[in-house]
């Protein structure tokens, strides 16, 4: 089976797990790469380059997440969600 499926089959599970999804990223990334054929030390110099070069885009996607969780927590969705 190729690795890359490998790979996103363990962070799936172990994110319906309820396990972090930063661990869930790591551990199937290293489950990736080992799977591929990479040493330890090629696993985690490809997966920092990868999370490096994606900087920014975590970044807004992190934001985005913080601003959705403010407004689920300070109420208005529940009115809206209800109807009125």
């Amino acid at each position: 089976m190729n690795a890359v499926i490998i790979a996103v089959l363990v962070m799936v599970g172990l994110s319906l797990a309820r396990v972090s999804v930063v661990f869930a990223l790591v551990v199937g990334a290293l489950v990736g790469g080992l799977v591929g054929g990479l040493s330890v030390e090629e696993t985690l110099g490809a997966f920092n380059d990868g999370v490096g070069g994606g900087a920014k885009v975590a970044l807004a996607y992190a934001t985005l997440g913080a601003f959705a969780v403010a407004i689920s927590r300070s109420g208005p969705p529940d009115p809206l969600a209800h109807g009125g």
